[in-house]
């Protein structure tokens, strides 16, 4: 009976705060003043550091979900992902301009529902794991040259930090918001690796940037099954079980003001791993490769408020081979409003649209492709802490008819600082 008015009280959160924009004005400005002064002391202490040039930040995640209607199984799960990062600028620490390290600690409780309960194939939330996890996440040394038109970046690094990214589309918490799935490759969560990373800026004009950027990257986790997120330095390309590698390669034009357009970015590049792979047909291929694109674009500014509020659009495109990718294609667009209502600056809300255009090798088994709907509203009660209910519908989830379409209903806290 718990279980059950818990989810309940989950899809009621999701759906009222969805539909209504349902944020408790008063509660959030009670917990804005406690909150200021209970971390009054930790700011001070903090910009002292940060004065020293040694930052740091944190954030707990926890989230509940669960499958209202279709899907494998109406079911519901919970997550938490909790992470510490600690950056050294080596200017203000040693006088060496340009320097920085980075290092960030992960902890993850293990996935026991998620997409095995849904039965979709692009993973709905993207905190998702298959195992429960303690580590240094990213460790890396970046150096900037050149007035920081030139930037090498060495170390463990979560590939999605540098690449095929959507800064835009950050708060959605379908996996697919976050980076193409047809990179089934990609040295991302949960499975970071060593790399080695040079961007050149091209092109620096006042309004416009033009930047080239490419990476190498440990990949012995898309063929060899090595899970790299708990690895380090030590395994670098070289760990007695598999020496694959993933390299990618990125243009990106990104603007501001250039006309009457506001700050906008459009990305294109390929990637390329030259592991052994299984087709589908049980053929075997020496390497694989594909392709993705990417542009965002802020359409409005709010009249008042933070510096962040208006509206936001973006787009997605990825291709891969479908004799080896379960996911052939994948088109992805979304909305999103920053500074949603009057008096509510730092809410934000959107709709995504992510489809997964699945392999149509006879081999592959797909009898339809796969696609989802993300709505979510984000109501921050003070600066260290948000609510975001969020709603899913899922249409042919992995493409099998035999799966009825999924509903889904969660609700994600967060606490940073």
């Amino acid at each position: 009976m718990m279980k059950q008015m818990t989810d309940a009280g989950v899809m009621g959160i999701a759906m009222a705060a969805l539909i209504f924009g349902a944020c408790p004005l008063a509660a959030s400005e009670a917990i804005v003043a406690s909150g200021a002064e209970e971390a009054g002391w930790m700011s001070d202490r903090r910009g002292e550091w940060e004065d020293q040039g040694i930052s740091f930040e944190g954030e707990f995640i926890y989230e509940r979900s669960r499958v209202f209607d279709g899907g494998l199984r109406r079911d519901g799960s919970d997550r938490h992902l909790f992470t510490f990062d600690v950056e050294f600028d080596l200017e203000k620490l040693m006088g060496l301009n340009g320097g920085t390290i980075f290092a960030q600690f992960l902890h993850v409780t293990r996935e026991r529902g998620g997409s095995a309960d849904a039965g979709d194939i692009q993973a709905y939330t993207n905190i998702e794991t298959d195992r429960a996890m303690d580590a240094i996440y990213e460790l890396w040394y970046q150096q900037e040259l050149m007035d920081g038109r030139l930037r090498i970046k060495l170390g463990k690094v979560d590939a999605n930090s540098e690449y095929n990214y959507v800064d835009a589309a950050g708060n959605f918490a379908n996996s697919s918001a976050g980076f193409s799935p047809t990179i089934f490759a990609f040295p991302s969560y949960p499975d970071p690796s060593m790399s080695v990373n040079v961007f050149a800026t091209l092109v620096d004009r006042e309004n416009y940037t033009f930047t080239l950027g490419y990476g190498l990257f440990d990949g012995a986790t898309a063929v060899d099954e090595v899970r790299l997120g708990r690895r380090g330095p030590s395994t670098f390309f070289s760990d007695g079980v598999s020496d694959d590698y993933f390299q990618i390669f990125q243009g990106e034009l990104a603007w501001d003001n250039c006309g009457d357009w506001l700050e906008g970015r459009l990305s294109l590049g390929g990637w390329h791993h030259n592991g052994e792979f299984t087709g589908f047909d049980g053929s075997m291929d020496d390497g694989t490769h594909g392709y993705f694109l990417t542009v965002e674009q802020r359409l409005s500014r709010r009249a008042s408020g933070s510096d962040d509020g208006g509206v936001y659009v973006f787009a997605q495109y990825g291709w891969a081979d479908e004799s080896l990718s379960e996911i052939a294609q994948h088109f992805g667009a979304g909305v999103v409003t920053q500074g949603t209502f009057a008096g509510r600056d730092d809410d934000s809300a959107g709709v995504y649209i992510t489809h997964a255009d699945l392999s149509d090798d006879p081999a592959a088994g797909f009898a339809k492709d796969e696609t989802a709907i993300d709505l979510f509203y984000r109501c921050q009660l003070c600066p260290t802490f948000y609510i975001q209910p969020e709603i899913q519908y899922i249409v042919n989830p992995s493409g099998d008819t035999a799966v009825d379409n999924a509903l889904i209903g969660g609700v994600r806290f967060s606490m940073s600082f």
